[in-house]
């Protein structure tokens, strides 16, 4: 009241911290197991109610089967809210756990993108053109050095002496070409002479040729098939 006189304000309480991320999605999920052990116990009521209808109708028990069913409609009914309510815990589930992926997924794009700020800043443009430079350069003068040392040693030779000795060479391999099919005609002549002496010195047999045994025996074997 004295507060409220002379305009002094009351300190406010604290604002509770957020709840974490993690421990609503556990609570959530202790939620469910709960609800799932219900639906375990609802369904085994409502097959007791229906043993206890089938049971009761076969004694003629007519008011006694009907409230076993209608107790096995209620058991049903409360069935279907915790199938709903068990929906919408697991609908939350998925929520909660799509955001924290999100969170995550954020703040490593957050920090990957700081690193390639830092990167960037600490890379010189300036000295990255005089490094690449400084080795064109460094490139220039290894090829220099490789075309020096690749040079002949020694007195450079003729290159026109040695065609020309070159020229000579292959007219002689031709004039020797010619020599060899001139006098291919004259051997081919005397071979020839030669081997009709060969023929005409060749005794010929005056009588007839005697045939062999086997040739014998097959003329024999067809003239007896013949008879």
């Amino acid at each position: 009241m004295f507060g409220r006189l002379f305009g002094t304000q009351q300190p406010k309480g604290k604002k509770a911290p957020p709840p974490n991320l993690n421990d609503s999605i556990q609570q959530l999920r202790g939620a469910v197991t709960s609800l799932d052990k219900r639906e375990v116990f609802l369904d085994k009521k409502i097959q007791v109610c229906i043993n206890n209808a089938k049971a009761k109708s076969k004694r003629r028990d007519k008011k006694g089967a009907l409230y076993e069913l209608k107790k096995k409609k209620q058991l049903e009914t409360q069935l279907q809210s915790i199938q709903g309510k068990k929906l919408n815990l697991e609908t939350q589930i998925m929520a909660l756990e799509d955001a924290h992926l999100n969170k995550e997924t954020l703040q490593a794009m957050k920090t990957s993108a700081n690193a390639m700020k830092a990167t960037v800043k600490e890379s010189d443009l300036d000295k990255a053109d005089e490094l690449m430079e400084d080795i064109n350069e460094a490139m220039d003068q290894v090829n220099e050095m490789n075309e020096a040392m690749a040079q002949p040693l020694g007195m450079p030779l003729d290159e026109d002496e040695l065609e020309a000795e070159l020229a000579e060479l292959e007219e002689m391999e031709a004039d020797e070409l010619l020599n060899d099919m001139s006098d291919a005609p004259q051997k081919n002549s005397a071979a020839t002479n030669n081997n009709f002496d060969d023929f005409n010195s060749v005794e010929v047999p005056s009588g007839p040729i005697k045939q062999k045994p086997a040739e014998e025996d097959e003329l024999a074997e067809l003239e007896a098939m013949m008879n």
